[in-house]
């Protein structure tokens, strides 16, 4: 039995060399390494695997760890990102929130309506888009977190700033989602507080009062007359499908053993979708505060993002091999690069994305 991805710091991440031999690669290595093989032979859109994310969130991120905050700031040179807690009760972080907002991205774009359509199960959704095959419940249960991160993120509210002498950007107090379904049915389909269950076999079982399922699901009578879905708000929706980042699915998905190493990933993407010379090095202190790790801002704090940010950098690194880069003494040097998507095939799905 599949089990859920484990979530974790990138702390945790050990060094290796992906062209070692097989059985001397640990096994989250190996699942990059089959990601890159993949990459490698089938681009993203003719693989389908051609995503998007929110620019905002690339430019900063949110956290890795819950801050337990009701307010989350990160700043990216002249651009800013303040999340605030809504309904859901806390700030958004680590590994489902950006599946998800990768997910609500690229649906949008493609469908460009802001009415997000699933016309599956809530177990299909966490199955196929989350990759959660398995599900415990519980405090600590993957379908807990799960829940709670989709009622985070989808009810936070974003102010997003970006202030040049030319030009100015700007979001002010945008909620993500105008209307959740909440719907404890399904839910109580899926809960099983006896231990690990296959998600499709989940028998109904007596969950605690404050387990929600996102997805109104659909009633076999209902069957064809409706569907499960989320409504974005208008100006979060414009905001999406103005000028979203490309990102191989394939590749972000790979990552998600560590939320710093999807979000180099998206960070590397789209900084190569307009860089055109060598940069000066982005200074660690810099990464530091647009990332979304919880590092003391202190000269040890800065040490230990940077080596965290190193062993990220070289699993993206593996599924995003065009990457060029320098590491110096005092931060990371871009040199020019090739997007992680092909730009003129991701311009004929969709245009004006850089």
């Amino acid at each position: 039995m599949a089990r859920p991805p484990k979530e974790t710091d990138s702390r945790e991440l050990v060094s290796f060399d992906y062209r070692a031999p097989g059985d001397t690669v640990p096994a989250w290595g190996r699942e990059l390494i089959e990601a890159q093989l993949a990459i490698d032979a089938e681009d993203a859109a003719q693989a389908g695997q051609l995503g998007f994310m929110a620019r905002a969130m690339v430019i900063a991120t949110m956290p890795h760890k819950d801050p337990k905050l009701q307010t989350f700031f990160r700043k990216n040179g002249n651009f800013s990102l303040r999340m605030t807690a809504g309904a859901g009760g806390g700030i958004p972080y680590g590994i489902y929130p950006r599946l998800l907002m990768s997910w609500v991205t690229t649906e949008a774009v493609r469908r460009r309506d802001r009415t997000i359509v699933i016309d599956e199960s809530m177990g299909w959704f966490i199955k196929n888009v989350l990759g959660v095959s398995a599900s415990t419940g519980g405090r600590a249960g993957s379908l807990t977190r799960i829940t709670e991160q989709m009622k985070r993120l989808f009810g936070a509210m974003i102010t997003a700033e970006y202030e040049l002498d030319t030009k100015r950007y700007s979001l002010q107090n945008v909620v993500l989602a105008d209307s959740l379904q909440l719907d404890k049915r399904e839910m109580s389909q899926l809960w099983n507080t006896k231990g690990p269950k296959t998600i499709q076999g989940a028998k109904p079982a007596t969950k605690p009062e404050n387990a929600h399922a996102l997805w109104t699901p659909q009633r076999a009578e209902d069957a064809g007359k409706w569907f499960s879905h989320i409504e974005l708000s208008q100006r979060f929706f414009d905001e999406i499908i103005e000028r979203p980042v490309p990102i191989d699915l394939r590749a972000y998905t790979a990552l998600r053993k560590s939320p710093l190493a999807m979000d180099v990933y998206t960070w590397l993407t789209f900084r190569n979708s307009y860089a055109t010379r060598k940069t000066r090095a982005i200074q660690w202190e810099s990464l530091q505060w647009q990332m979304g790790s919880g590092y003391a801002f202190t000269d040890q704090g800065t040490r230990d993002f940077k080596k965290a940010f190193l062993k990220a950098l070289q699993a993206a690194h593996v599924v995003y091999p065009q990457a060029n880069f320098e590491v110096a003494d005092k931060g990371l040097v871009l040199l020019p690069s090739a997007t992680s998507v092909k730009q003129k095939r991701v311009k004929a799905n969709q245009q004006a994305l850089f």
